[in-house]
């Protein structure tokens, strides 16, 4: 079939299912808001393939039930079938049915190639997964960390609320957006439903995709939610991120010399606690106290202050010659330093080697070692 046939006949599938707002909107009810170019095309195919299913079904099961009915015997009388072969009738329910397959995997297919074509000018954002937080690396050559919310709303205590609206995937507006998508660890996958994009991350390959978000409609970015749809790990249900749609591009440069510096407005405690979530601390280390064990990391509470014989570390690995390392002074921070840089070199007794490596700034690290130092037994 060729493209410009293709073309046509997906031009015409679109415009029916767009004349058929009862059955359009039947099929894609509960479905979220479709804000992005590709989103339209994945919904009026899942329209159409809804609306062929419906056409078969209900005549379908309308005659299995009037057959069942009309040629049933009386109980007791044995069942007889003079039934006999008739090869226009198999041929038409068996060419009419292969003919709408055919008709619905070409228009998926192709919708699937085009969703991995990004066209040459794509604003390109890397994106890297790992258990369990996402980072953005943007072409301007800063990165931004991931916000995954919290659960913070007293009216609502199931709904999940943006923490900080600095982090999280910004995307500017009006261009076409290519992913380019790694993983430093295990299977992810990239997804944002309302743009209706979603693809696997691989680790040790670069996958990819593209989307062209619809402006938002006033002064101000409109947010989503990015997830993790493949399980990676105990805290794979908390894999998530704000994303913003930026309505200008001026809104969009303002975001980028915010989220680039750390300003005088917070103290080094309050950057260390936004980092906390940022850097994805918070998937692992707890910040009250848990019992050992109970969560992948050590918590956090209290580790400020504790003696060399409260806290017991494994040097090398889980498995190497075990010391005590006091948690005050230099020794103290000289360990958590060490523990940011080297998550390895050192792990507490009852803990596996888990923690990946992340890219901090020696101002981020102060800042994170400041914060901790408020949930210790005594501060400095």
């Amino acid at each position: 079939m060729g493209s410009s046939t293709m073309n046509a006949l997906f031009g015409g599938l679109s415009s029916w299912t767009g004349k058929l707002p009862v059955l359009g909107d039947l099929t894609t009810i509960g479905m979220p808001d479709a804000d992005s170019a590709m989103a339209e095309v994945v919904d009026s195919h899942y329209a159409f393939i809804n609306i062929v299913n419906v056409i078969f079904f209900v005549p379908i099961v309308i005659l299995l039930v009037y057959f069942c009915w009309r040629y049933r015997k009386p109980p007791g009388e044995k069942a007889e079938s003079d039934v006999s072969h008739n090869t226009p009738l198999e041929i038409t329910w068996t060419v009419i049915p292969m003919i709408l397959v055919v008709i619905m995997f070409t228009i998926g297919f192709r919708a699937y190639n085009e969703m991995h074509a990004a066209p040459a000018d794509a604003y390109t954002i890397h994106v890297n997964a790992q258990q369990w937080s996402w980072s953005f690396a943007y072409p301007e050559g800063f990165t931004s960390d991931y916000d995954p919310g919290a659960f913070d709303d007293p009216d609502n205590p199931k709904k999940r609320v943006v923490v900080d609206p600095t982090a999280g995937l910004h995307l500017p507006p009006g261009v076409p957006i290519r992913m380019m998508m790694t993983s430093s660890d295990v299977l992810h996958s990239f997804f944002i439903p309302e743009f209706r994009v979603k693809m696997d991350i691989v680790p040790g390959k670069i996958s990819s995709l593209w989307f062209e978000p619809k402006v938002p409609e006033g002064p101000e970015a409109k947010q989503y939610w990015l997830l993790c749809t493949e399980y990676c790990g105990t805290s794979h249900s908390e894999m998530q991120s704000t994303v913003w749609v930026h309505p200008t591009w001026e809104s969009f440069n303002a975001w980028k010399q915010k989220a680039t510096s750390y300003d005088d407005s917070k103290t080094w405690e309050e950057w260390g606690e936004i980092l906390y979530r940022r850097k994805g601390c918070a998937q692992c280390h707890s910040i009250e106290a848990a019992a050992p064990g109970s969560w992948t990391g050590p918590t956090w509470d209290g580790l400020w202050g504790k003696t060399a014989a409260e806290h017991q570390v494994h040097i090398g690995g889980p498995d190497g010659p075990m010391e005590g390392i006091a948690m005050t002074g230099e020794a103290g921070e000289e360990y958590l330093l060490e523990s940011i840089r080297q998550p390895n070199a050192k792990i507490v007794v009852g803990y596996g080697a888990a923690m990946p490596l992340k890219k901090l700034t020696d101002e981020e690290i102060l800042y994170l070692i400041a914060y901790i130092k408020t949930l210790g037994k005594e501060g400095e």
